[in-house]
């Protein structure tokens, strides 16, 4: 449970590595550093920069701020501009081709795509039929509350007591109940529902996904009502899916260099840009 409950409080270190951890909440989205989400060895040896075929890219076209299709036809978005500048970085020739959520993985059987870059759930048939690479993300939770309320901090002592507003039925409440127990848990049928209840004081503290959070705390619904307590929480065994890219088994060189890509990426601050290009404020 400690282990667990660090992650929310403590600020990401420069050198922290990929396994959960949070960061603190800066005052600007181009002045955070994003979680380190991979694990990067300095030694592993260097992917030879071999010419390949054009990398044909499967994303999603409807799946913000993941992937999605702009005016002008063209698709955009967090997964979609990070995998772009991988390939760039990794000397590949690549195509993103924009394909419903139902053929992404029927076009990767079949052959007529390389990489889905957006859409699926890892599960133990997929894992072992494709070659995937390291995250490059982890969804994570976060405590918010209304303005003004004197809550300090979001660790279960300062909570217990607390109405603490969350979908019924979720990896988040699940969470809650294994180390919020002292806390009074209230259970919403929506997110919409716990985000008014909160707004209007019905809760105290309202815990959920902190990418949606930080959309709606910044829309006009919220009217500037709340904010995020702690930073962002990271469990691997409740919600924190692991963000990948799903390439063909027998495009495990292509995988590679996208690793290694990824991993500058995240070291020269790119994909921290490419994050804060699609977010309205931090999310950890």
């Amino acid at each position: 449970m400690v282990a667990i409950l660090a992650l929310m409080l403590a600020a990401v270190p420069a050198g922290a590595q990929d396994q959960a951890q949070p960061a603190g909440e800066p005052p600007a989205v181009a002045q955070v550093p994003i979680p380190r989400f991979r694990a990067i060895d300095a030694d592993a040896p260097h992917q030879q920069k071999l010419p390949l075929p054009t990398v044909r890219l499967l994303a999603e076209p409807d799946f913000a701020p993941w992937s999605f299709t702009l005016e002008d036809g063209t698709l955009a978005g967090i997964s979609v501009d990070l995998v772009r500048a991988a390939c760039t970085e990794a000397g590949l020739t690549c195509e993103v081709v924009a394909t419903p959520f139902t053929g992404l993985l029927p076009a990767l059987q079949k052959g007529d795509g390389d990489v889905i870059v957006t859409g699926l759930r890892l599960n133990g048939d997929l894992m072992s039929n494709t070659a995937l690479t390291r995250p490059y993300f982890r969804a994570m939770g976060r405590f918010m509350i209304r303005r003004g309320t004197q809550v300090l901090a979001a660790d279960p002592r300062a909570l217990a007591g607390r109405r603490i507003g969350v979908v019924k039925g979720t990896a988040h409440e699940a969470f809650l109940k294994t180390y919020y127990d002292k806390s009074q848990l209230v259970p919403e049928d929506s997110e919409a529902v716990m985000y008014e209840a909160l707004r209007t004081g019905a809760l105290d503290v309202a815990f959920g996904d902190s990418l949606r959070m930080s959309f709606w705390m910044n829309s006009d619904g919220a009217r500037k009502c709340c904010a995020g307590l702690g930073g962002a929480v990271i469990d691997s065994e409740t919600f924190s899916r692991p963000l990948v890219y799903v390439v063909r088994q027998d495009k495990a060189a292509v995988r590679d260099r996208l690793d290694e890509a990824l991993d500058t990426l995240e070291e020269n601050g790119t994909t921290a840009s490419i994050f804060a290009r699609y977010l309205p404020a931090p999310i950890w």
